[in-house]
């Protein structure tokens, strides 16, 4: 097998791994370094977060949020076996993305509350799943209420501000709803790197779509994570391409 160099998360030209064995992949080399540079970030917090709501065949799925992650995760719902799948933000290109990836329907917050947006699209009946990859502490109120009973909720956002969680009360079945909340820190390693390379190399995933923004050099490092920053309306994600020892190496 050839062996592609692959660097994900780390801003040097040379680092040490601990674990070599157990946390570095081994990927083909019919897979593109930028593409394969999604899969120890996105693909894997996106998929994580439909394994944690449990997705089943034919399930109906809302996912809160559809930047990198959360198109991924629609991209995981879809491989799950989800039916009708929800998509809710705002940005065009984002959501022409997540069409790609199996969105069957989109959910515009700026067009009023989502929760009601999603409860008419389903005639009361609500949603089996969600899935949530952006908002606040006060998303999960809105996936409590448009979700039914006996079903799960995966959380993948990462909450930076806020001392508490909305919950609430009526819609939660007063405690005894059966709306289960998971959350959790998305798994890595060698294996799940290498089987999620395989949806790549088998043309069943395509990671090119989440690149928008192309960068050359270890010095344009910086300029990649300020645009993250100031997030434009044509952002989903950059890449930086360094060349080192005549090999491809992506940040």
């Amino acid at each position: 097998m050839e062996i592609l160099k692959f660097q994900g998360w780390s801003f040097s030209e040379i680092f040490h791994v601990n674990e070599a064995d157990a946390n570095l992949a081994l990927l083909p080399r019919d897979i593109k370094a930028e593409d394969a540079v999604m899969l120890s970030d996105m693909v894997t917090t996106g998929f994580h977060g439909a394994e944690l709501a449990n997705i089943k065949l034919g399930d109906t799925v809302c996912v809160i949020g559809i930047g990198p992650v959360g198109l991924m995760s629609v991209a995981g719902a879809n491989h799950l076996g989800a039916g009708r799948i929800f998509a809710v933000g705002s940005r065009k290109h984002c959501c022409d993305i997540a069409m790609e990836y199996g969105a069957t329907d989109i959910i515009n917050y700026k067009n009023g509350d989502i929760v009601e947006q999603i409860l008419k699209a389903t005639d009361g009946k609500g949603v089996d799943k969600v899935v949530i990859a952006g908002g606040d502490v006060h998303t999960f109120a809105q996936a409590v209420k448009m979700i039914k009973p006996g079903s799960d909720i995966g959380n993948v956002n990462y909450l930076g501000e806020g001392d508490n969680i909305d919950i609430p009360r009526s819609e939660w079945g007063v405690g005894m709803g059966h709306k289960h909340i998971h959350g959790g820190l998305t798994p890595g390693g060698r294996v799940r790197m290498e089987k999620l390379a395989s949806l790549i190399s088998t043309g069943k995933l395509d990671t090119s779509k989440l690149i928008t923004h192309r960068f050359e050099g270890l010095e344009k490092v910086e300029d990649a994570l300020m645009l993250m920053k100031n997030k434009p309306a044509d952002l989903i994600k950059p890449v930086v391409r360094i060349h080192y020892d005549d090999e491809d190496t992506l940040h």
